[in-house]
């Protein structure tokens, strides 16, 4: 009986304990939507010394004090509050915006990276919002080790949305893995004909190959003392199978040149146009 008695007490205690922190936290509340910051803070901060409420609740009270932070101009306080907020769980959702904002305004990274985690860890509804912006984060900040499975989620979400596996032909690209950069290039691409980043990423890719090796079979055949008939019709051959390649390319690189005009893509078609022997066609890319 007296075991059942303690229970029913302890369970009284927490109960009142709660009762008491949101009491507390609306007199708090009342002065904080009145733009008292001051004052507010003090209460949210008295508050949250006091050690009672559950640890949601006591989250609420750490987002408020970031705000009134914030608000009273105390950057470095605010960060550190809304951190404490987000590591607790709260779901208020002002607190991440408001957090995330700081850390864009002083370009920290790491910073928006913690926020977007928090947030995808704490807010379902809010998920695959924070993975999408998690992925424009990491290839922004050029982080593409984590930006590949980050590609994986939201393509097995959006399978026709081209964007994120040019993300990740990208991060293939930087990481050295090159077949697997072309395999995502041309998936973006037959999902997007006209996406201009991926056909001119592909088209170079794979025109620097092949332009180099046209490039090998003239030398090599150059380098011989006295060549024959023989060697004269490999290298020959050489460079038809190499021409062919590089027409392959071709579309990739006008529909690049089409939609972004560059030097290194205007360079490529005049190169190809000149080894496929248009020299006219290759005078409008000099």
């Amino acid at each position: 009986m007296k075991v059942i008695f303690t229970s029913i007490l302890a369970l009284f205690s927490v109960l009142l304990y709660a009762q008491d922190f949101d009491s507390e936290l609306n007199k708090a509340n009342s002065k904080f939507f009145e733009k008292n910051y001051q004052e507010a803070l003090a209460d949210y901060q008295k508050l949250v010394d006091s050690g009672i409420g559950d640890e949601m609740q006591r989250s609420w009270a750490f987002g408020y004090i970031g705000v009134c932070q914030e608000e009273l101009g105390n950057i470095e306080e605010a960060k550190k509050n809304y951190r404490k907020a987000m590591e607790m769980g709260t779901p208020g959702p002002s607190f991440y915006s408001k957090c995330l904002a700081i850390y864009k305004s002083e370009k920290d990274v790491g910073g928006q990276e913690f926020v977007l985690l928090a947030k995808k860890k704490n807010m379902p509804h809010e998920y695959r919002k924070a993975v999408k912006s998690l992925a424009y984060l990491y290839m922004n900040s050029k982080q593409f080790e984590k930006l590949l499975p980050v590609c994986d989620e939201l393509i097995e979400w959006y399978p026709t949305n081209h964007k994120y596996h040019y993300f990740k032909a990208v991060s293939y690209q930087k990481l050295k893995d090159i077949e697997s950069a072309k395999a995502e290039y041309r998936k973006a691409i037959e999902l997007k004909p006209d996406d201009a980043n991926s056909n001119m990423n592909l088209g170079m890719i794979l025109f620097l190959k092949v332009n180099a090796e046209f490039d090998k079979a003239i030398k090599s055949y150059e380098s011989i003392a006295k060549p024959t008939d023989d060697d004269y019709q490999k290298c020959k051959q050489k460079l038809i199978k190499y021409r062919k390649k590089m027409r392959e390319v071709e579309p990739m690189l006008l529909v690049a040149y089409k939609a972004k005009p560059s030097k290194n893509v205007k360079n490529a078609l005049y190169n190809l146009y000149k080894k496929c022997q248009e020299y006219n066609t290759a005078k409008q890319y000099q």
